[in-house]
Formats: structure tokens, sequence, C-alpha cells
């Protein structure tokens, strides 16, 4: 392929890739879910004033959100789109599409940069950059990851720079290897999970690039030295202690109570030999658990049947790659262990290797988010796949491709459009967001409003539709680090918004439809899913009525 055709054709998977990230942006998924309305508040704040919702100034590495200790870019970045576009779920989200449309360019670099290590697999799959990209551009997973304001969603990008200099730099150009760790260092400030991975990713390249960085190990050093200066302000931050600990406060592999309880039945099962003591020890049993969660996003079913079953994460029609790039995934598996020893296949099972760890420590798997990054090292293999396909198949193959795909998609994209939104309403806490809305237009009539909180925490979604008390809540400032975990500063709005002894004024109890209606109270409004589903009903009692004095 020429490079005028190239050019075309990149043109057309971008303007694809653009359509299928801002089509109904501020729309599809239904609504705002926590995390987007807790950045989308930061950002108001900061815009508005320099300072976080908590009141501290913004330049910080880690920001104290509403208790959940959120990663910085994310919420800098959101925060210029907010002033710009006011306070809205496009403004929000807009960032992580223009950086999903970002990451299929750098994919597409990157691979022509690894690819040019071997020149027989250049030659023979010079397709492989471009089919990559249109493999981004329309796969369920990076689709859907490209319109959700989610950190791990932004994070890709910077991974991805990460890596395109790291290699740029081994082709003699040395100055990159510091422009490679102020990305990675970027990556690890918009999602932390990147702490882990990205020295993993370096020690890595390291081995398998080592003939090349002979030469340039004093870079490399520095390089390394500057990564561990770049990440000394997250170590420092005051709210650090309490981010580790609230990510730690899951069911995950550290926190292994069910594996000691496991080890310890087996072993008396069996008795305290030297045999149980090895095969149930705690570590061989975590090590096994490890490897089942970390395998999960391998299989076929979550690759192409079902996805991740939340529907936060995925949108519930078959996988997270269309269907039909199953075959060519397999094909794409078996030419890399063909071509086991070239620095392809070895860079990509690296990627395969690392990307799910984050995920792996946690048992809820497969996880579409925490694992996100393997949806780059699978598009590739696709691409491969597709690749060796065409060139068997020449114009027969690339018109049946394009077919397939295109029905594949039709169909994918038509249900996610029009049913998706109505069908993960409730996964997209869609009932508090109508429920903040009509507060919204009518808390002047109450003194009194009381939240059922069956989803959880729904006074995020009421300072999301009242951005402004957050100036009255300065007085909050610190109370997140002297809290316990999962004990979330934010005050109740209503403190700010009502006045509860104008006994004038009605009571409003929202609480779940099959829940036995308060005394005095009656039903007036109902909030409903998209898809139909009850969900919380606005019961009202009447205040006391106005004396006239005569």
């Amino acid at each position: 392929m020429n490079k005028k055709k190239e050019f075309v054709f990149l043109v057309v998977i971008f303007l694809l890739a653009i359509f299928l990230r801002f089509f109904r942006l501020g729309l599809n998924p239904a609504s705002l879910y926590w995390d987007e309305a807790a950045i989308g508040l930061d950002a108001y704040s900061i815009s508005q004033t320099g300072k976080d919702m908590n009141g501290q100034n913004w330049l910080q590495p880690v920001l104290g959100s509403y208790g959940d200790f959120k990663a910085p870019i994310l919420i800098w970045l959101a925060t210029v789109s907010v002033n710009f576009f006011g306070m809205n779920p496009w403004a929000i989200r807009l960032p992580v599409a223009l950086f999903s449309i970002l990451s299929i360019y750098l994919s597409y670099l990157l691979i022509k940069e690894i690819l040019s290590f071997n020149d027989t697999l250049a030659k023979r799959y010079k397709l492989m950059p471009i089919l990559t990209a249109l493999i981004l551009s329309i796969s369920p997973w990076t689709v859907h990851f490209g319109r959700i304001a989610f950190e791990s969603s932004l994070s890709v990008a910077f991974l991805l720079l990460a890596l395109l200099f790291f290699v740029k730099a081994l082709k003699n150009k040395p100055i990159y290897f510091p422009l490679s760790t102020i990305f990675a260092s970027v990556a690890v400030y918009s999602y932390y999970s990147l702490r882990l991975i990205i020295p993993l990713f370096c020690l890595a390249l390291i081995i398998l690039f080592f003939k090349e960085i002979k030469q340039k190990k004093s870079w490399v050093f520095a390089s390394i030295i500057l990564f561990v200066l770049l990440m000394l302000p997250i170590l420092r931050s005051p709210y650090y202690g309490k981010s580790q600990e609230y990510r730690l406060n899951n069911n995950n592999l550290i926190h292994h109570e069910q594996v000691i309880m496991e080890s310890s039945k087996q072993m008396e099962r069996y008795g305290s030999n030297l045999y149980s003591k090895l095969v149930y020890h705690r570590y061989v049993l975590l090590s096994r658990d490890f490897l089942i969660n970390a395998s999960s996003h391998f299989s076929a079913d979550f690759l192409f049947f079902s996805g991740d079953k939340n529907l936060r994460q995925h949108s519930g029609y078959l996988g997270e790659f269309l269907l039909v790039s199953m075959p060519f995934y397999y094909l794409g598996l078996f030419l890399l262990f063909k071509n086991l020893k070239s620095k392809l296949s070895i860079f990509l099972l690296i990627f395969m290797v690392l990307s799910p760890i984050p995920a792996a420590m946690v048992y809820e798997v497969p996880h579409a988010s925490r694992a996100i990054y393997l949806f780059v090292p699978f598009s590739i293999l696709i691409a491969w796949g597709m690749n060796e396909f065409i060139l068997f198949g020449k114009k027969f193959a690339v018109a049946l491709l394009l077919a397939a795909f295109s029905i594949n998609a039709i169909f994918y994209y038509s249900d996610y459009f029009i049913d998706y939104q109505k069908r993960s309403s409730e996964a997209w806490l869609y009932s508090y967001n109508q429920v903040a809305i009509y507060i919204k237009d009518h808390y002047q009539e109450f003194s009194k409003i009381d939240i059922d909180e069956r989803y959880w925490f729904p006074r995020i979604f009421i300072y999301y539709q009242f951005p402004g008390l957050l100036e009255e809540a300065r007085g909050l400032k610190g109370a997140i680090l002297s809290n316990n975990v999962n004990s979330f500063g934010l005050p109740d709005p209503f403190d700010y918004l009502l006045d509860n002894k104008d006994l004038t004024k009605k009571q409003a109890k929202f609480f779940y439809y099959s829940n036995e209606v308060p005394e005095d109270f009656k039903i007036v409004e109902s909030f409903d899913f998209l898809n139909g589903d009850k969900s919380l009903v606005l019961a009202v009692k009447d205040g006391v009525p106005k004396v006239i004095s005569k």
C-alpha cells in the first residue's frame, strides 16, 4: 500500500472512530456515574476557584474527591473542557473521547516502530499497523471506554506515548528516554494502577532490548532516577496513606482471609504434613487465584461472547471485541508463537502478561476497566491474523473482511446506541440523576428531603446539580484526611439548601418503590429506569398550614 492510500484509509478510520465516540456522547451512557459526577465537581470547583471540592489547591498528586482519592490528570483536563463547555456530561467525557482517538494513532505508530526491528516481518505484515488502527477504532471495548470519564480510559494514551518514545530512543535517539519517562509518570498520575505495571514494563523492555540499550545505559539509568523523583510527590501526599487503605479495602489478594481459611481447612483435612504444607500453603493458593483471575481476561467468553458482566464496563451484548474478530485473534496467536523469537512477539507477550495484573489482584473478574491495557495487544493480534488472511486471499479476502466487519459492527452498534442506554440505566444510577434534577427544580417547596441510599451515596448527584454549594462547604477543609476509610467528607447538601425551620413547607422522601409508604405521606412522582423497571418514588407530606393573624 502506497503512502497516499494509507493516508486515505487512516482518515476514514479516524472519521469512523470520531463518530463512534462522539455520537450522543453526553446521552449514552444514560447518566453520569459517581466517579464522573465527582470529576465534574472537582473540575468545576478548580475552574471557578483554583481549589478542588475539598478546598485544597488544584496542584496535588492525589485529589481527595468525595473520599475515593482520585488521580489528578483527568480532573485537570476536565477542568479545561468544563470551563469552555459548561458543567454537563458531554464536557466531562470529552477529554477521554479525544485521548481515545489519540490512542489509535499512537498504537499505529508503535506497531510500525516494533515491526522495524525485523525486516522480514515488516515487509510481510506491512498492513498490520493500519489494521490495528481499524480494530481499535471499532471494537466494543475501545469504543465504550472512549465514551466514559474513567481514569483507566485516559491512561491508555499516556502509556502508549511512554512506550512509543522508549522504542524511538532505542534507534540512536536517546533524548527520547527522558520523554518516555515523563509520559510514563503522567500515565501514573492519570491512573494509579500503573505504579505497578510501568516498572515491570521497564524491566521487561530493558531485557528485551538489552543489545540496543547497552550503548545508552547512562540515559536509561538517568531516566529511571527521573521516574523515581517524579513519583515522590505521590508518596509524600497527605492523602497517599488513605488512598492505599481505600483501594485495599475490598475483596482482593492482599486481604486474603478466605485463602487463609481455605489453607487451614485443607491442612486440617489432610494433616499438617510436608505435602499439605506445600500444596495448600496460602501463597500457593494465592498464586493459583492470581493466575485464575488473570486468565479470565483471555477467555473466548469474555473477549467474544459475553464480555464484562457489569453494564458499566460493557454493553451486555456479545463480547469485548466484535464476534467476527475471533478467528483472526486465534490466527494472530498462532503467528505470535510461530515467530516467538521476534521482538514483536516478545513485546506482545510482555504486554499481555503485565496488563491484567491490577485486575487479577481483585476477585471481581474479568474486569474490563482494570485490565484495559489488554485491548492494545489483543487488537494487534487480531490485526496480525487479518493481515495473514489478506495475504492468503488477496482482494477477495479484503472484500470479505469489509463485509463481515461491517455487518457485525452494524448489528452491535445498533444495539449499543438504541437499546444499551435503556438496558444499563440502573448501572449508571439514572434514578439518582433524575432525583437530583427534580430537586434542583423543586427544592424551594420543601423543608426536609430524605433520599433512600439503596444505590449508595446520592448526595454526590445533588452537589452536581448545585455545584455552587461547594463554596459554602469550604469549612470541610481537611475533613477527608481525618475521616476513616469510606467515611466520605461531603456534608449533607440539604443543610445548605433547605430551611428546616419553616414548617409550612412540605417534607419529601425518595424511597424504593416496594417499601412501605411512610405515615401521612402521599406518593406524587416516580423515577423509573429507562427500561421501565421501577426504582425510586417521591412521597410528600404537607406542611403545617400558615396561621394568618386577624
